[in-house]
């Protein structure tokens, strides 16, 4: 099967919840998804933030622009609230050629 290697972007209560399914439900999200998802990098403003899940080594970034340039990263899940730093961050990923999922209504509706 075919795999997608997967960012987050924001790890707080919902970032958190994806990168649970993402890391603990593979097989699940792979039937539903047609190929296996990877969950290769986390971008966060405070690394240093203790979190309520453990990530692989070298999961965990507060480099952004690693995730624009990574080619072999193909969408991202953006779970920023707010409008900035969310909406800069949004534009980035998108002119980066990022397929982007964002849970931010605030930041749509704007």
């Amino acid at each position: 099967m075919e795999e997608a290697k997967v960012a987050i972007v924001g790890l707080g209560t919902v970032g958190t919840g994806v990168a649970r399914l993402l890391l603990e439900q593979p097989a699940r999200l792979a039937r539903h998804a047609g190929r296996r998802l990877c969950l290769a990098r986390v971008v966060v403003a405070h690394p240093e933030k203790p979190r309520a899940l453990t990530l692989p080594p070298g999961v965990l970034t507060t480099d952004l622009e690693a995730v624009a340039r990574d080619p072999e990263i193909v969408a991202v899940a953006h779970l920023v609230g707010g409008l900035e730093p969310a909406r800069s961050i949004m534009l980035r990923l998108l002119e980066s050629g990022k397929d982007v999922v964002t849970a931010n209504k605030a930041l749509l509706a704007e």
